[in-house]
């Protein structure tokens, strides 16, 4: 019988008793920037109104765009010093650059290997398979440039579909119609089902690639046919994780709040320097930690729900309460 708690009881035990998953789970996180499509969409809509949420989403593509903006100029503007200068700033945005792209490569790599080591995991007949961060790196690197493609492709899908999205409040700065506002409402809700379905259908089409070996196009093709056929179950899993998260969020701000936020306030108060630095260091531990946890166990828990619907297929909690009626 399909179960989400099952799932759930599946993906903790992997992230608690494989810890060096932690580490892959620390850069995969970084490959979300800030969290998956759907977790984004549902958090940013939550805290604010429908268009104070879409206003935002559209500032900051316009400050993104600014901020490209702005570094292009100056890259123009560095050539009118000496050359020392020059050779100075281009060293430095080389390192920056080689950096950049040290964490990219990382951050891809470690997504697929977290779904390949889970899938071994779930099928391993021993109790403790013998895996390990260099060769989930390997497996990574291999599958590197398909599913870095698959993390711009939604990117650009989603970024595409709130641009489109915001267009009615371009217009609504400089007129006040009314029929802008219902113009947007029914862009919103065609638009953003569809963002957060393609970030689902995502997860599918890099388990695809990286666990069936099929192509980029392929891994696509079949990622959206099964988000397709089991599209509530993805659905009610992105709301359990959503809840999920949020619930970790909150107790991680609370443990923080009691033990290391006394300690700051001591050290600002007594300008304790050395006291109110080990606290935030202590602080920024804490959330890494935390967070690559996390992410562990939302990759665990999509990997497995995976592994079940390609193997046994599932219902929907809403399908099964409506079939006992």
């Amino acid at each position: 019988m399909f179960s989400y708690r099952y799932l759930l009881k599946q993906a903790w035990n992997i992230t608690w008793k494989h810890k060096y998953l932690w580490f892959f789970g620390l850069f995969a996180s970084l490959a979300a920037a800030g969290g998956s499509i759907e977790y984004q969409v549902l958090a940013q809509n939550l805290n604010k109104n429908l268009i104070d949420g879409s206003y935002g989403y559209l500032s900051n593509i316009l400050a993104t765009s600014e901020l490209i903006k702005g570094f292009c100029l100056g890259i123009v503007d560095l050539f009118q010093y000496n050359i020392w200068v020059i050779l100075n700033a281009l060293t430095l945005i080389l390192i920056a650059l080689i950096i950049i792209v040290i964490f990219v490569w990382l951050a891809i790599a470690s997504q697929a290997a977290l779904v390949e080591d889970v899938k071994k995991i779930i099928n391993s007949k021993k109790k403790d398979p013998v895996l390990n961060i260099s060769n989930g790196l390997a497996v990574g690197h291999r599958n590197f440039w398909p599913v870095f493609g698959l993390n711009i492709l939604i990117r650009l899908f989603v970024c595409l579909a709130f641009f489109i999205v915001s267009l009615p409040l371009l217009f609504m700065i400089i007129s006040q119609a009314s029929i802008l506002v219902v113009v947007y409402t029914i862009l919103f809700v065609i638009f953003i089902p569809i963002a957060v379905s393609l970030s689902l259908m995502m997860k599918y089409a890099i388990a695809f690639k990286v666990l069936e070996k099929k192509s980029f196009i392929d891994s696509l093709e079949a990622g959206w046919n099964l988000f397709m056929k089991n599209w509530l179950i993805s659905l009610e899993m992105a709301v359990i994780l959503f809840i999920i998260n949020f619930l970790i969020g909150l107790g991680t701000l609370a443990l923080l709040s009691i033990t290391l936020f006394p300690l700051f306030f001591l050290g600002a108060v007594y300008q304790i320097y050395w006291l109110t630095t080990l606290v935030l260091l202590l602080g920024l531990a804490a959330v890494v930690f935390i967070g690559s946890a996390a992410t562990t166990f939302q990759v665990s828990t999509w990997t497995s729900l995976f592994v079940r619907l390609r193997e046994k297929g599932g219902l929907a909690k809403l399908e099964r309460l409506f079939l006992k009626k």
